[in-house]
């Protein structure tokens, strides 16, 4: 980091007007604040971060240096020893117009380490995580979650001690058996149907007598409520885009059921009312149009076995379901317990890399039946990289995935990405046949999205990154896409496009890397599309419909540009997010 960097980020810091999930920033001129393990702690817990001493954020970031700089950097590397596991802070030094001013990068720790807190506090009292541009206190549950996930779990290999062999469905395991026999070792031909169920971790030894094991017991229990009541689905659909908000008829829901039973049962159920709640609609494929349900039966099947399976089953998560949302514009499934193991939520359905705190259950479901010659799930790590493929040759957008620790959300916006306006234009683009993901990531650029390999393979379900390479590259060759940059830092936008987003581009990159940092100061340039969106709204407050009528764009175009406009800064929302009275007004 170089003194011209650092100016830049202070530029940035003051147009964002404040601190920022990724940067703090302190004054700092009576010594270092007695808080600072906190906020070690809690970039430490997140995507790590920049802390900077000497600038004053109540006075627009105003550099006002530090005195006795080299007592205070050896007291923050004091105070970074004192951390469990010990924080390695790379620190520098600079002198801005006379002042003295540090700087001190946080690095992630490792997930099979976290939470990283005050050793002389424990984990529970002296751990905090980063939330926007505040420090927060860990929960006991995210602690405790936390602690569990730097061992193997097993919690789906507990005993449910009241339970026996007659508390599962019969049929369903004489399936699961003959397809075992069917596909496995030899061994199990030659084996009791009981001792094939405790090999496969059905059954479970305890005192001397064979018991259901939780994963047994979820996957082929005639009611799995019974010994455990909360471990099943609500699901809650709601008639306006903000939960709260009444529908037309004054009603608060348009239905609100709890799903019962095991694992395939419950899926199945979960499917049927949400296809009920569903409408059909038109999709464009290729050169026909066929009529499908609004999300994808395959996208909903496997974002709740993901749910299901992966789920926190600790005692502490025992009392929580899974929750399936529906709104009029989306569709939430949020589980208990993030991500576990090395997965981050960047890399889903972009590498088959398959980690759960449930092997057992995993390896259980593998095997058993669902429909259509199918099993419940591959165990593959492939199921999120299907939903992408599915959502891709429906036409609509990919999803949104949040880990908080705490839950692990999946949000499908209702929305066809690929239209007949957009249809239209695609068709005008080139002569030669294109692939749906090179359609869907020209459509996404259209709306005012910047693609890079890894986006792209997060968008469309392609997991190669070669592949994704070709197809890009593809669209380069023939005019349609230009590339910015090369190797690790390249980005593509639409042919003509590039002057205006090449900047915006390179500079996310950066911050993927070092965040808040590289950028320049005065404001970021905007697109003719954008340009319209703020031509539109002037001096005034729209609704986002109104703002479609005047610039006559798509929604998604206006979506697109709005999002953009908004990260620039050049716009913002008047009114609660998912408010369908939410306004936009010029900043």
């Amino acid at each position: 980091m170089t003194e011209a960097d650092l100016q830049d980020l202070l530029a940035k810091l003051r147009r964002f007007g404040g601190d920022h999930f990724t940067c703090e920033v302190k004054r700092s001129q009576g010594g270092l604040p007695a808080s600072m393990w906190e906020t070690i702690s809690a970039f430490a817990n997140a995507q790590g971060g920049l802390i900077i001493l000497g600038v004053n954020e109540k006075t627009d970031f105003s550099v006002v240096g530090v005195h006795e700089p080299a007592k205070i950097e050896a007291n923050l590397a004091v105070v970074c020893s004192e951390m469990e596991p010990p924080v390695r802070a790379e620190m520098q030094a600079f002198e801005v117009d006379g002042k003295h001013v540090l700087t001190c990068y946080i690095p992630p720790t490792p997930k099979d380490q976290r939470p990283c807190h005050k050793k002389s506090l424990g984990p529970w009292a002296g751990s905090r995580v980063r939330v926007s541009d505040g420090d927060r206190k860990l929960t006991d549950y995210e602690v405790s979650l936390l602690l569990a996930n730097r061992n193997e779990q097993k919690q789906d290999l507990k005993p449910i001690l009241e339970a026996s062999l007659e508390d599962l469905d019969s049929e369903l395991i004489r399936a699961f058996l003959r397809r075992v026999r069917e596909t496995k070792s030899p061994i199990f031909s030659r084996i009791s149907d009981a001792e094939a169920l405790r090999m496969l971790n059905v059954l479970v030894n305890h005192d001397e007598r064979l018991v259901p094991s939780l994963a047994g017991l979820l996957v082929f229990g005639v009611y799995p409520q019974q010994f455990e009541p909360q471990l099943d689905i609500t699901f809650v659909g709601y008639p306006t885009p903000e939960a709260g908000v009444l529908g037309p008829s004054g009603e608060r829901f348009t239905e609100n059921r709890s799903i019962d039973g095991s694992i395939p049962e419950m899926v199945s159920e979960c499917i049927r009312i949400l296809k009920r709640n569903m409408r059909r609609r038109s999709i464009v494929t290729g050169l026909f149009r066929t009529d499908e349900w609004e999300y994808p039966e395959e996208v909903l099947r496997e974002a709740l076995v993901n749910a299901l399976v992966h789920r926190d089953y600790s005692e502490l998560a025992r009392g929580m379901q899974v929750q399936v949302e529906m709104y009029p514009d989306r569709l939430v499934i949020r589980n208990p317990g993030g991500l576990y193991g090395p997965v981050e939520v960047g890399s889903l359905g972009t590498e088959t890399i398959s980690s759960s705190r449930n092997k057992a259950l995993l390896k259980i479901l593998e095997d058993t039946p669902y429909s259509d010659n199918r099993m419940v799930c591959e165990n593959r790590g492939s199921g999120i990289a299907r939903m992408r493929i599915a959502l891709v040759d429906a036409g609509m957008e990919p999803p949104r995935f949040t880990d908080d620790i705490s839950s692990f959300t999946a949000e499908f916006p209702n929305h066809t990405l690929i239209d007949e306006d957009a249809l239209n234009w695609l068709s005008s683009l080139s002569s030669d046949p294109l692939s749906r993901p090179q359609m869907t990531a020209l459509v996404m650029m259209r709306n005012g999205e910047v693609m890079t390999n890894s986006s792209y393979r997060a968008a469309t379900g392609v997991q190669d990154s070669r592949a994704a390479s070709r197809d890009l590259k593809d669209l380069v060759d023939r005019g349609i896409v230009e590339q910015v940059g090369t190797r690790g830092s390249t980005v593509y936008t639409l042919a003509g496009q590039v002057d205006e987003h090449a900047e915006e581009a390179l500079e996310e990159f950066v911050e993927e890397a070092f965040p808040l940092l590289g950028t320049s100061d005065g404001p970021e340039p905007v697109s003719d599309l954008q340009n319209k969106v703020l031509s539109a709204l002037g001096s005034e407050s729209l609704l986002r419909h109104e703002i479609e009528e005047r610039t006559g764009l798509d929604s998604g175009q206006v979506r697109g540009a709005l999002k953009a406009l908004r990260e620039k800064g050049r716009v913002e929302l008047v009114g609660k997010a998912r408010s369908k009275n939410a306004r936009w007004r010029a900043t």
